[in-house]
C-alpha cells in the first residue's frame, strides 16, 4: 500500500545519478574534441551571460539538459553516420541548437568546421517578406521570427524552410 513514497526518492536518486553521469560523459567528449578542460566547458555552459534574463537562462539550461539526457542515444547514432553532436546556445538571438559536424573535421578551425556543419536551431532571426526579385529571393521589408530551422552550408541552405529561393513571382518554391 505504501508503494509511492518509497519509489519517489529512488526515482529522484536514479534521475540525479543519470544526469550526473550523462553530463560528465557529454562534457568529457566535448572536452576531448575541443581541446578544453571539462571545468572550462562546465563554466561556459552554466554561466549566465550579461544581458540574458533569468527566464531565458533557465530555458537554455533546461534545453541543454534535454540534449544531455538524449546524448547517450544521439551520439552513437551520429557516430555511425561519421558525425559528432554539440549543444549550442544563442543568448543574443534567444535560442538554442544542436550542431552535427563530421568527425574528420575536428582538427580544423571553427570557421572551417562551420562549412561542414548541419545545424538544427531554434532562435530569432529576420526574414524578408517583400516581393521576389530576379535573383529568386524575397526582398525587404522583413519580419523577425523565432522558429526552428535547419542550416546546411554545404548545400547553401540557411534558415530553411523560412528562407528559400523561389522560381518566379508566382511563389513557387525551388
Amino acid at each position: 500500500m505504501n508503494y509511492f513514497p518509497t519509489t519517489l526518492p529512488s526515482a529522484v536518486l536514479t534521475t540525479a545519478a543519470y544526469l550526473a553521469v550523462t553530463n560528465m560523459v557529454y562534457l568529457s567528449r566535448r572536452s576531448y574534441l575541443r581541446k578544453m578542460s571539462v571545468q572550462r566547458l562546465w563554466q561556459i555552459r552554466t554561466t549566465r551571460e550579461p544581458g540574458v534574463n533569468l527566464q531565458l537562462y533557465v530555458i537554455i539550461l533546461l534545453a541543454w539538459q534535454a540534449h544531455v539526457m538524449m546524448f547517450p542515444i544521439v551520439e552513437p547514432i551520429a557516430r555511425c553516420l561519421g558525425q559528432v553532436s554539440f549543444f549550442y546556445s544563442y543568448p543574443n538571438a534567444s535560442g538554442v541548437g544542436i550542431i552535427f559536424e563530421p568527425r574528420n573535421v575536428q582538427h580544423m578551425t571553427q570557421s572551417q568546421r562551420a562549412k561542414h556543419q548541419i545545424r538544427c536551431d531554434w532562435h530569432r532571426f529576420n526574414v524578408n517578406v517583400g516581393g521576389i526579385g530576379r535573383d529568386g529571393y524575397r526582398h525587404p521589408p522583413s519580419i523577425t521570427k523565432n522558429v526552428p530551422h535547419i542550416d546546411m552550408p554545404k548545400r547553401n541552405m540557411k534558415h530553411w524552410p523560412w528562407r528559400r529561393r523561389w522560381k518566379n513571382n508566382k511563389d513557387k518554391k525551388v
